[in-house]
């Protein structure tokens, strides 16, 4: 459903806003480039489109495939730092650098050798042997990439359990990751070399939050769903949209959510315009919703489609 939302999304630049006086619309037909079944993500750099997926051997890694406007494979890349490392979210900064954002295990550190003792084996049992112990992904991951895939740098912060991160919004001032951590949404932030700062847990396991957009001076705004009391603001459908400020200090300082009574609502995506993708369904009708809000977040215009 979040490729379909997109797909309509890129689609909806070419029509005008519903507040808008109706004009004589330009509408250009969507072709495939190129078929990408096993893809997982996809960005675009320039006029190239990097697809990601997490793959799976010894050790999971993940292969980037930089293709150009017409679908020609134009370079192939691997993650492969000898640990489990997957990418759930990716973005493109100002200068068009890839970022991924994910989990990895720690790098083991080799037992020292001991002299080795031979057994009394009368039998002549041979011992099975048994497969090395896998490292939990404990690590928040970013992954910072040139244009055309080639690794610039790596950032990590270590957590407790693993995360499953579900979006990351990347600009001067640094990085914010949001996603799932310990079965609670949370954010986390680091400057733009990966200092990390502390988790910011919001709401419990009844509230996601799926998207997020930093603004230049380091406040963050998220968006996603909950169907629990948050910030002061009662639930007022069966699961509401959210929209959380977060300044730079970490402290939320507004909470906005959608106020259809009975309904479900949830915002999927966002760019840095705060144009919002997401979906609402009201008894047995689901429409597609796109918003276009402000930077107090009340809506400037919107527009809905029957899903």
């Amino acid at each position: 459903m979040k490729k379909l939302l997109l797909l309509i999304f890129a689609a909806s630049l070419l029509s005008p806003p519903a507040s808008a006086a109706p004009k004589a619309v330009a509408v250009k037909k969507l072709d495939i480039v190129a078929s990408a079944v096993n893809a997982e993500g996809l960005v675009a750099t320039g006029k190239t489109l990097v697809t990601y997926l997490n793959t799976g051997s010894t050790n999971s890694n993940i292969a980037l495939t930089g293709l150009d406007v017409t679908g020609v494979q134009q370079w192939v890349r691997t993650i492969d730092s000898g640990v489990d490392e997957i990418a759930t979210a990716a973005t493109v900064d100002a200068a068009g650098n890839i970022w991924l954002a994910g989990s990895s295990a720690a790098v083991t550190v080799a037992e020292s050798a001991t002299a080795a003792i031979a057994a009394e084996n009368p039998d002549g049992v041979v011992a099975e042997e048994l497969p090395k112990v896998r490292s939990d992904m404990n690590q928040i991951t970013i992954w910072k990439l040139s244009p055309l895939g080639e690794p610039l740098a790596t950032y990590l912060s270590p957590q407790t359990s693993p995360a499953l991160v579900s979006a990351i919004s990347v600009n001067s001032s640094g990085i914010s990751l949001v996603g799932v951590l310990a079965d609670r949404p949370f954010l986390i932030s680091s400057t733009p070399t990966g200092v990390f700062a502390k988790p910011l847990f919001i709401g419990t396991n009844k509230s996601a939050l799926n998207a997020v957009v930093r603004s230049p001076d380091g406040s963050v705004k998220l968006f996603g769903e909950s169907s629990e009391n948050l910030g002061g603001k009662k639930l007022a459908g069966t699961r509401d949209g959210i929209l959380v400020k977060v300044s730079k200090a970490g402290a939320i300082t507004s909470v906005v959510r959608s106020s259809a009574i009975k309904a479900q609502r949830s915002w999927l995506a966002a760019d840095s315009t705060l144009t919002l993708t997401g979906y609402v369904k009201s008894g047995k009708v689901i429409e597609s919703a796109f918003t276009k809000f402000n930077s107090s977040f009340a809506p400037t215009w919107t527009m809905r489609i029957p899903s």
